[in-house]
């Protein structure tokens, strides 16, 4: 019985570690971000978010499904839990990443405007945004 009761605790610490890793939503980078393409300026840096440890950047649209993508450009990202991504087509999912892991995300309202770089990973160096006359922001050249 202890035998059984032990494998039970390491099993649910397991799983329970799983979730203590995951990421949601970070709500004052999202407010940072969507503030940023609000504002008059028609080039966004974000190159300048620096408040954590990023190199890439990868923007996923509505309706993606995350393993697929961790998959197809072989990511970690493992860790995103709980986003509306999957079935919402009100928000963009902005992934920063650090060495090819997931390190944070932000569901971005589509209010901004969408992206037309998506799926695409982007180094950090290179995430300057032009806001164009249709709506749309794309990265600079």
């Amino acid at each position: 019985m202890k035998k059984l009761i032990g494998i039970g605790v390491i099993i649910l610490t397991l799983f329970s570690c799983q979730y203590l890793n995951s990421l949601y939503s970070d709500n004052t980078l999202t407010e940072k971000i969507e503030a940023e393409f609000k504002s008059d300026s028609e080039i966004i840096y974000l190159t300048k978010l620096n408040s954590f440890e990023w190199n890439e950047l990868l923007i996923l649209g509505p309706y993606s499904i995350v393993e697929s993508i961790e998959k197809e450009l072989n990511l970690d990202l493992g860790n995103i839990r709980e986003t509306e991504i999957e079935y919402s087509d009100s928000i963009n999912l902005l992934v920063f990443l650090k060495d090819g892991k997931s390190v944070k995300i932000s569901e971005v309202s589509r209010g901004i405007g969408d992206f037309t770089n998506l799926r695409q990973i982007i180094e950090k160096s290179k995430v300057i945004f032009v806001k164009t006359e249709n709506g749309q922001n794309k990265l600079a050249e």
